[in-house]
């Protein structure tokens, strides 16, 4: 398995991230506007998730994973980050991407959680003066809903999993990644 220590975020995958950001500024939820700043803000908000989604792609294309990348309309809200079959099944994959060094948790919405469920769900840390990302670990809907830790900071409830809570990606990449196939149940 190939894991870098950080992945720079550059080239095409930059290119992505700031097109999909421009594009989708204006069509973001303003149930996720829990950041002060506005429009502007959105954009940039949408452009660091998609920088650790990048960061996420790249760990895939480094091991030669088969996925599908999301791609539906910047005008509507993602079905997945990224979807991932084996011969067996297939599993929607959320990357979450974190900004700060005090940042020590992931969050889901619980609302989110439950209309428009993940598998899966990987950590993502960028340091967005450099586009470098950090992918810090997993977690699957079952830990996240067996943890049951929900926590209200002001603007919705939110599942709550702690760094302590999240799993290797190298458990990731052998208990699954490693089965997906091309010819999978989605294929």
């Amino acid at each position: 398995m190939i894991l870098r220590n950080e992945y720079r975020i550059d080239g095409p995958l930059l290119h992505e991230a700031l097109t999909y950001a421009d594009l989708s500024g204006a069509y973001t939820s303003d149930r996720h506007d829990f950041h002060a700043g506005g429009l502007n803000n959105k954009k940039i908000k949408m452009f660091e998730g998609k920088l650790g989604e990048k960061a996420f792609k790249q760990f895939l294309l480094d091991n030669g994973i088969p996925f599908i990348e999301d791609h539906s309309s910047w005008t509507e809200r993602d079905a997945y980050d990224f979807l991932l079959a084996t011969v067996e099944a297939e599993y929607l994959l959320d990357v979450k991407t974190r900004t700060k060094s005090f940042h020590t948790r992931t969050l889901e919405m619980v609302e989110q959680a439950h209309s428009h469920p993940k598998d899966i769900f990987v950590s993502a840390r960028l340091h967005p003066e450099r586009y470098v990302v950090q992918l810090l670990g997993w977690y699957s809907y079952e830990d996240m809903t067996t943890a049951g830790r929900i926590e209200n900071n002001g603007y919705l409830d939110n599942f709550v999993m702690y760094d302590s809570d999240l799993r290797p990606l190298d458990e990731l990449y052998h208990l699954l990644l490693v089965h997906c196939v091309e010819g999978g149940v989605l294929y």
